[in-house]
């Protein structure tokens, strides 16, 4: 997630170099074919173009729509990871006395929270951008390791290397440590540690757990509908090609040279139309470590952290902070 207040210059460049390079080669060779070379028929009437970048502003204003659904409700499924987080801690600290039982519960949850974080950074080939430009600006760090040694990382970490083995040759090894959970949950149950109505609380928060990553595996799984995705971006290349021809008319009138501010007209009015597509387009999916992404490690931290205070440590690891204003 971008924290700074303002987009540097480099990051304009960053992602609009590669639309301004050639919509400034088009524009030089329309208007050297209008002005040096003669060709006038080159210039179109500007009402029909206009009328495309209409109908085009509305086809990527309605996939940005799309778009900016798909990162709220990743954000919203990860507040409700948080608040569930701290519900099932001061529930499990309440109800059992012996602390080491519900240390062992809580730090096996925070293996798991960090585990599903890997989990959801996998790369899908199909469901990014071919140019991945938002994954390259600042974005690819720690977060894109290896899974398996993410795994055994993330599980070492919180004293649980005993369920590597198991977990890894599984799909879903998020999945496999709620298992384990209800799994010990319902031993606690059995040796009347909790009752049945405790016990049963418990497991509901698993449950919604549950339901939150399935919520956060559909955004992941399922891109925004590929009819969308790619013929806007068709739409506005078509547009910002034809975009020059149809200035130079309007703009040879008001000088001799005014032809020759089709150009920078050009470029700035296809910037526009370019980067609104792009926002869509690097938006769709919200957890594909970029700079505009849910910041789910900085979640994941808060969350230990929360945990660990509540079980009355005071040894707490640091607070994520945003790196060249990125937090992740």
């Amino acid at each position: 997630m971008y924290t700074g207040k303002d987009f540097t210059y480099l990051m304009f460049w960053h992602f609009a170099k590669n639309n301004l390079i050639k919509t400034m080669i088009v524009s030089v060779i329309a208007v050297i074919l209008y002005d040096i070379l003669g060709f006038h028929f080159f210039a179109i009437p500007f009402v029909p173009v206009a009328t495309i970048g209409t109908a085009v502003a509305f086809y990527v204003g309605f996939k940005n729509n799309q778009a900016y659904d798909r990162l709220w409700e990743a954000r919203k499924l990860w507040g409700g990871l948080t608040n569930v987080s701290r519900n099932f801690s001061m529930q499990l600290i309440a109800l059992v006395e012996d602390k080491q039982i519900v240390k062992d519960l809580l730090y096996r949850h925070i293996a798991y929270l960090n585990i599903f974080r890997l989990q959801l950074r996998k790369t899908i080939p199909w469901a990014t951008s071919k140019q991945n430009l938002h994954q390259s600006f600042k974005g690819e760090r720690s977060e894109l390791e290896a899974f398996e040694a993410g795994l055994q990382r993330i599980l070492a970490e919180n004293n649980k290397s005993q369920y590597f083995e198991v977990l890894k040759a599984k799909s879903n090894a998020a999945s496999g440590i709620l298992k384990i959970q209800v799994i010990e949950l319902t031993k606690l149950k059995r040796n009347r540690t909790i009752d049945d109505f405790e016990h049963s609380d418990l497991v509901k928060h698993l449950n919604e757990m549950m339901n939150l990553q399935g919520g956060c595996e559909r955004i992941k799984s399922t891109p925004l509908f590929r009819q969308y995705s790619i013929f806007s971006r068709v739409f506005v290349n078509i547009f910002i090609f034809l975009l020059p021809f149809a200035l130079m008319k309007d703009l040879s009138a008001l000088a001799t040279w005014g032809v020759w501010l089709t150009i920078p007209f050009a470029m700035l009015i296809s910037w526009v139309f370019y980067t609104m597509e792009q926002i869509g387009e690097y938006s769709e999916n919200p957890f594909d470590n970029a700079v505009n992404d849910v910041p789910i490690a900085t979640i994941c931290r808060n969350i230990e952290i929360d945990i660990r205070e509540m079980l009355g440590e005071t040894d707490l690891p640091e607070k994520m902070v945003p790196v060249d204003d990125v937090l992740l």
